[in-house]
């Protein structure tokens, strides 16, 4: 009965919130890349600022109007670009873990994130999400999402870790089937709580199916992440340059740091050196 209920909840989160319902229109405008450039990652990092300002996540605007953090700018991490006609209206970031910076969630769910590592689980965590108030449709949420599944599978990831607002985790749990990772705490950089959910990737897409048992009819979850882009957005062409991303330069991550320097400030010695490694950790700007 649990499992019945769960599978109802599933197809109605997506036909009611029409994720799967992509509109012809769209597909001659949008573009989904990665943030390979400077410019790239100001206009991500300025959308996920004003969208948290505007959400109430951050009580008062930054000094740089961006909201990012060292994860953010790593070699190992990779920003997606939602554009439509060159306008920035989506992003997400794809977080790989790695020693020894680990993963942002680690400031507060170490231990459990340490739990999963000695099993020797493969992790990256979704984070700086964020859709444009005007174009705030499910389905262009779900063009990211894609993107980032495909790419974690590249890197062999194991699993999704995310931290999300209490009341958002309803939604993970049932549309993508994250599972607990940890319980409510509160998340200082937003001004919210938090709380942990994880998405076993070896597993997930079995899951789905097992869940629904040829129930999800015409636009299931499943072959819209795992069919070629065309047949899953039923468009003619998607627009996308998705080939291995580009990490930042030495000297744009160097910009970036400099430009929000609090980033750096609780480094320890190790991680201090690994950066200097990467890059000059850089004087304040302001």
């Amino acid at each position: 009965m649990a499992v019945k209920a769960l599978a109802e909840r599933h197809l109605a989160y997506l036909r009611r919130g029409r994720y799967l319902n992509l509109s012809r229109s769209w597909q001659n405008r949008l573009e989904i890349r990665w943030a390979d450039t400077l410019e790239d990652r100001w206009a991500a990092f300025s959308l996920v600022h004003d969208e948290y300002l505007r959400l109430g996540y951050i009580a008062r605007p930054t000094p740089s109007k961006m909201m990012y953090r060292l994860h953010h700018v790593l070699p190992t991490s990779a920003t997606l670009l939602l554009t439509d006609d060159s306008k920035v209206i989506g992003t997400l970031t794809h977080v790989l873990d790695t020693d020894p910076y680990g993963l942002p969630m680690d400031k507060i769910y170490h231990g459990e994130l340490q739990a999963l590592r000695r099993r020797g689980r493969r992790l990256a965590e979704l984070s700086a999400l964020a859709v444009r108030r005007d174009y705030c449709l499910q389905s262009l949420f779900m063009l990211l999402v894609r993107a980032a599944y495909g790419y974690a599978l590249e890197q062999q990831v194991t699993d999704f870790c995310i931290m999300v607002h209490p009341r958002h985790a309803p939604f993970y749990r049932t549309v993508f089937l994250f599972e607990d990772l940890g319980p409510e705490r509160p998340y200082f950089l937003v001004n919210a709580p938090a709380v942990a959910l994880r998405a076993d990737l070896l597993t997930f897409s079995k899951r789905l199916r097992d869940l629904l048992n040829g129930r999800e009819g015409h636009g299931s979850l499943d072959a819209f992440l795992h069919q070629p882009w065309e047949e899953a957005t039923g468009w003619r062409h998607v627009h996308r340059t998705l080939s291995a991303p580009q990490p930042l330069s030495a000297k744009d991550m160097q910009t970036l740091l400099a430009t929000e320097p609090a980033w750096v400030d609780d480094l320890d010695t190790f991680q201090r050196r690994s950066v200097n490694e990467l890059c000059r950790v850089p004087f304040r700007l302001h």
